[in-house]
C-alpha cells in the first residue's frame, strides 16, 4: 500500500487468493491524512483476513488499485462514496468497483463521521468485490440496488474479463 506522499507502506505479503494473485494499492485519494492512515490500516488487516497478498507498489503485482474516496453531505446525512479502479499488469483497467457507505448524521466536518466501522465496511466491500472478480464471479450484491448502507460493491465496468482469467497462468 502507499502513502499519500508517494512512499510505500510496509505490507507483509501473505498467501494470495486461490489464484495466487498479488495486489498493490497505487493510491488512496480524497480523505484527509488522519482518515487516510486509518483506511490503510483497515485495508491491511482486512486483506490479511482474506489471505489477499498486498505488496508494495514498487513490487510486481497482478493487480494495481487506484482508490478514490469522497465525503458527501445530503441534507442532514453524510456518506462516503468510494471507487476502486483495478488495473492488470499491463496497466489496462480490468474493472471498477464502487459503492457508498452511510456514516450517519453529518456536521461541519463530513470526514469526521468516517469512523473505523465505516472504513471497515468500505474495505470489506471492496476486497469482497476484488476477490470475486479475480476468481471470476460477480458479487451477488451488485445485481440489486439496496439502500446505500447495505449495498455491496457495484461493478461499474468489467473490461477484459477473459484476460483476467488467463492472467493467473503467469502468477502460479
Amino acid at each position: 500500500m502507499s502513502t499519500q506522499g508517494g512512499g510505500p507502506m510496509n505490507a507483509q505479503a501473505s498467501m494470495g487468493p486461490a489464484s495466487g494473485a498479488t495486489v498493490a494499492f497505487e493510491s488512496i485519494d480524497g480523505p484527509p491524512p488522519q482518515v487516510f492512515e486509518r483506511m490503510v490500516n483497515v485495508l491491511d488487516s482486512e486483506a490479511k483476513l482474506r489471505s489477499i497478498a498486498v505488496v508494495s507498489r514498487k513490487d510486481s503485482a497482478a493487480f494495481r488499485i487506484r482508490s478514490y474516496l469522497s465525503a458527501q453531505v445530503r441534507g442532514p446525512n453524510t456518506s462516503i462514496a468510494w471507487v476502486w479502479d483495478v488495473y492488470d499488469r499491463d496497466q489496462n483497467r480490468a474493472f471498477r468497483l464502487g459503492g457508498e457507505e452511510a456514516t450517519g448524521k453529518g456536521g461541519r466536518d463530513a470526514w469526521g463521521t468516517a469512523d473505523d466501522v465505516t472504513l471497515r465496511r468500505i474495505a470489506q466491500a471492496g476486497l469482497t468485490g476484488l476477490s470475486s472478480m479475480i476468481n471470476g464471479s460477480v458479487p451477488a450484491e451488485s445485481a440489486s440496488e439496496p439502500a446505500p448502507a447495505t449495498r455491496g460493491p457495484a461493478i461499474a465496468s468489467t473490461d477484459e474479463l477473459p484476460t483476467q482469467a488467463t492472467a493467473f497462468a503467469d502468477v502460479r
